[in-house]
C-alpha cells in the first residue's frame, strides 16, 4: 500500500531510460513516490497543473523550449515545490543559471545513484543549495545573473560555447573541446551575442559573470 506521507516526485527528462531508471530507484526508496513523468517542456507543464507534486527532478534542457524552462513553470504551478536539475555538464555557468532560475540543486548524471538520492532528498528537507562537487569552482560566478529570460533563450549547446569563452577559450579551441567545427562556434558565438544583446563576445560573458570586460579578452 502507497504510504500517502511519500514525497511525490515528478521526472523530467527527454530520455526515457533516464527517466525510468531514476523512477525505479525513487521507488525503492520508502520516503519517495514518483507520481509523473513528462518527456517534454509541455508535457511537464500539464503535469504540473494536473498533478499534485512535492519534488521535481529535471534535466537541465527538457525538449521543447530553452533551458530551464520546467524550473520555471515549477515556481507558477507548484510554488515551494523544490527543484533538483540533473546534467550531463560539469559547467558553472549552468550551475549558476539553475539555481539562479528557482533550483535548488544542480546534480550530474553521473553520480551513482547512491550519492545522488541523499541529495535529493535534503533538497525536500530545504536543504542550502547544492551543487554537484564535480563541478568547475564557482568563485569567479557572481550572486546574480542576467534575468532568467535572457538565458532562457540560450539553447544548451549556446550555454557550452558561453562557458567556454568564460574560460578565456578562443574559437580554434572552443571547436576542440566541444567537437564542433570553427563555423559552428562562429554561428553559437553570433546567436548568444544577438540573445543576450551584446557587444561582443567579451560584453557577452560580463554580463553572465559580472566581471570587467577585459578580464575575459583572449591574449
Amino acid at each position: 500500500m502507497t504510504d500517502p506521507a511519500c514525497t511525490r516526485v515528478l521526472l523530467v527528462d527527454g530520455s526515457q531510460l533516464i527517466t525510468e531508471g531514476l523512477r525505479i530507484s525513487l521507488h525503492r526508496t520508502h520516503c519517495f513516490r514518483v507520481v509523473g513523468i513528462a518527456h517534454t517542456v509541455a508535457d511537464a507543464a500539464r503535469s504540473l497543473r494536473g498533478t499534485p507534486v512535492d519534488l521535481v527532478v529535471t534535466d537541465f534542457d527538457v525538449p521543447g523550449a530553452g533551458p530551464l524552462r520546467t524550473v520555471r513553470d515549477t515556481a507558477q504551478y507548484r510554488p515551494g515545490a523544490p527543484v533538483v536539475v540533473l546534467s550531463n555538464a560539469d559547467s558553472p555557468s549552468w550551475a549558476r543559471a539553475a539555481l539562479d532560475a528557482g533550483a535548488v540543486a544542480y546534480l550530474l548524471k553521473t553520480s551513482p545513484v547512491a550519492e545522488l538520492l541523499p541529495l535529493i532528498a535534503a533538497a525536500v528537507r530545504g536543504a542550502p543549495a547544492t551543487i554537484d562537487a564535480r563541478v568547475g569552482s564557482l568563485a569567479r560566478l557572481p550572486s546574480r545573473m542576467p534575468p532568467p529570460a535572457s538565458l532562457g533563450r540560450l539553447s544548451a549547446r549556446e550555454f557550452d560555447v558561453l562557458a567556454e569563452m568564460a574560460k578565456g577559450m578562443d574559437n580554434a579551441r572552443i571547436a576542440q573541446r566541444l567537437f564542433i567545427s570553427n563555423d559552428t562556434v562562429k554561428t553559437h558565438v553570433k546567436a548568444i551575442l544577438r540573445k543576450l544583446g551584446a557587444r561582443d563576445r567579451a560584453h557577452a560573458v560580463a554580463m553572465v559573470l559580472g566581471e570587467s570586460s577585459e578580464a575575459f579578452v583572449t591574449t
